[in-house]
């Protein structure tokens, strides 16, 4: 699935506030701090997947991954975080680290008993 990450300028539209809203674990659409910057992952004309980038130039963090329900499973937040990757390496920002979104990029359960 390819997914485009697209930096997302504050205060968001209700549109996207009400799609985010459906997200897990919910997405705040109010900055994380002054030096945040949003990422949206979009698959055709949706978003489905979210998450920030936070701190100074030298020493970016991604954090607050959110993710449509139906798109786990599928790698989304990992091609997210690359994409954020490279995106703000183009902007001559240092990525140091990603808190782990590899909980919320796997298959949900279907609560049926075996």
């Amino acid at each position: 699935m390819p997914l485009i990450a697209r930096v997302h300028s504050l205060p968001l539209e209700p549109e996207l506030i009400e799609r985010l809203a459906r997200f897990k674990p919910a997405l705040s659409a109010k900055a994380p701090s002054p030096d945040a910057t949003l990422y949206v992952g979009w698959f055709n004309t949706k978003p489905i997947a979210a998450a920030w980038a936070i701190g100074s130039d030298d020493a970016r963090h991604l954090s607050g991954f959110a993710i449509h329900p139906a798109t786990m499973g599928r790698d989304v937040l990992a091609q997210l975080a690359t994409c954020m990757r490279t995106q703000e390496s183009a902007a001559g920002r240092r990525v140091l680290s990603s808190e782990d979104y590899a909980a919320l990029d796997v298959a949900v359960e279907t609560g049926l008993d075996k």
